[in-house]
């Protein structure tokens, strides 16, 4: 550990130019009132007309009847942060646009119910959050500058505070959006983050309730992250700026935050984020176009060499301290060595969907986990099942119940019991399941005649595919949860009744000149799914203490 510190500081300290009057991260937000209007938009995606009329008050209630007066709303707003050695050093200031100072002071104390204190030299102090923070004000250039720290009042000079205009970028199409330059950073504070890293690491793989059995799983990842601090370190060398953009994709209904690493030309860096290659899914088609709703992602093990390595000596602990003599000795064992194949390929595919209804009102659950190579999985699933399984159990499967190409089909029969609950949208008394280990995966099917849909399954091919989506279509997803027994007006109000599949969130990474990570989240469906979530819960756990 303390070889892998030294290299991050040497690393981190060799491109060192900088310009004091340069803040390493900077922050801004066009006009407010366009931040207005987008957070009004989201709310109106969220929860219509109601939604929109609670922000309305929440302004109201926060800045009174006078609301931003002495605040310019036609300005944009801009700020940075001092970045420091020690985390106590740190300050961040927030310039505002103004259109009186008198009047943006009254609004300050409005927002805060407490008065605030002229310092004099046109210093003034302004309340602040519990703690050894403080909140100290300057105006400058019809701007209000405030700034944080537990000792603000150096980056307030008259020489220290950075004009909006080298801060604004009206290039930026984002509603907020932040970016750290890494030649800014001083080499005291590059020499400083090895000991954040080992903070970082004392909290993930130190925290009380870690017990030996864990830390033998997790010891592979602690190394890795030592590799990884010390190769990201060297190509971070080649980094111009990182950018963080939140904004609102208002056709999508989205909700988007997006992190860009650009680097320098004809670095190391350019080119390993080049040869990025696109994420794919080999089993995205069985997402199709009737989907009620469904998931697909990739598990994070394509992204670096590092992680393939640390999940693999972890899934040899797991195997070792599972690995005691009983009857699923056999299975547990291939089931481990399959997982460590699968791995090492890079391609941890996971895919889910409902489909329907079809013409019976029925609907169809088909899924697919990456796995490779799983024929000793299957023929040591097999052989515990004949030797173990009870007879009624035995009469429910029906073993090589069909074949596509060489690949075996296996079916069971859901239990009646089970009909009232999980198989009723499935084909209730006909819910059946069909899976298959095919080369590259486990593939299953539930439904009342599953084998057909299970052999298309079996021939879908891969395609690019987000890291993670999560698909929803609402007019599907009613009839589903009526078929359920459940209340389609509930799920209405929730989800509304549009017969379009639309992504619920979905998280995306690219490479090129740049890398990407864009995370969208569909405010018409998540949000107001989740409170529906958490409405029933609250709703359960109601009843069942009654």
């Amino acid at each position: 550990m303390r070889y892998t510190l030294v290299l991050i500081a040497t690393a981190l300290v060799l491109p060192s130019a900088v310009r004091a009057a340069d803040p390493p991260v900077t922050f801004q937000t066009h006009s407010l009132d366009r931040a207005l209007f987008d957070l009004r938009t989201a709310a109106d995606f969220v929860g219509g007309e109601p939604a929109v009329k609670a922000v309305n008050k929440g302004i109201q209630n926060l800045f009174g009847e006078k609301g931003f007066e002495g605040l310019d709303i036609n300005r944009p707003v801009a700020g940075y942060v001092i970045l420091a050695p020690k985390p106590e050093d740190i300050t961040a200031v927030v310039a505002l646009p103004v259109t009186d100072e008198k009047a943006f002071l009254a609004l300050c104390d409005r927002a805060s119910n407490e008065k605030h204190k002229d310092l004099g030299k046109g210093l003034y102090q302004l309340p602040a959050p519990d703690g050894p923070v403080k909140a100290r004000l300057r105006f400058s250039d019809g701007y209000a500058y405030i700034a944080y720290g537990f000792s603000p009042e150096p980056a307030l000079g008259a020489s220290a505070m950075v004009p909006v205009g080298k801060l604004y970028d009206p290039t930026e199409k984002a509603t907020v959006a932040a970016k750290l330059h890494f030649d800014r950073v001083t080499p005291e504070v590059k020499k400083a983050l090895p000991g954040v890293l080992k903070g970082i690491k004392t909290a993930l793989f130190a925290a009380p309730g870690i017990g030996g059995q864990e830390k033998m799983i997790l010891a592979p990842f602690e190394e890795a992250l030592d590799q990884l601090a010390v190769r990201y370190a060297l190509l971070l060398g080649g980094a111009d700026t990182a950018t963080v953009r939140v904004s609102i994709d208002a056709p999508t209904s989205d909700l988007v935050v997006e992190a860009t690493l650009t680097p320098k030309p004809e670095t190391a860096l350019a080119k390993e984020l080049a040869a990025l290659k696109p994420t794919g899914n080999r089993f995205g088609g069985l997402i199709t176009a009737d989907t009620a709703a469904g998931f697909q992602t990739r598990l994070p093990f394509f992204f670096n060499d590092e992680l393939k390595t640390a999940t693999v000596k972890a899934l040899e602990e797991g195997q070792k301290l599972v690995a005691k003599p009983g009857s699923w000795k056999e299975t547990s064992d291939e089931l481990f060595k399959g997982l460590i194949r699968t791995v090492k390929s890079g391609e941890a595919d996971v895919v889910a969907g409902v489909r329907g209804p079809d013409k019976d009102g029925d609907f169809a659950l088909a899924g697919a986990v990456a796995f490779a190579e799983p024929a000793a999985l299957e023929k040591e699933f097999k052989s515990h099942f004949e030797k173990n399984a009870p007879p009624s159990e035995q009469d429910r499967m029906k073993w090589n119940a069909a074949k596509a190409g060489a690949v075996n089909i296996h079916t069971y029969k859901l239990p009646e019991q089970d009909v009232s609950d999980f198989g009723k949208p499935f084909g209730g008394n006909k819910s059946t399941l069909a899976f298959a280990f095919a080369p590259t995966g486990i593939f299953f099917v539930v439904g009342p005649d599953p084998v057909p849909v299970i052999k298309d399954a079996l021939a879908v091919k891969p395609a690019a595919a987000p890291v993670l989506d999560v698909v929803v279509n609402p007019a599907r997803v009613i009839q589903f949860v009526e078929k359920a027994g459940g209340r389609a007006q509930d799920a209405e109000i929730l989800l509304g009744k549009e017969d379009k599949l639309r992504s619920a969130t979905s998280l995306r990474v690219t490479g090129g000149a740049d890398v990407r990570v864009r995370y969208a989240l569909n405010l018409r469906l998540f949000p107001r799914a989740a409170a529906g979530a958490i409405v029933t819960t609250e709703k359960v756990e109601r009843f069942e203490k009654k």
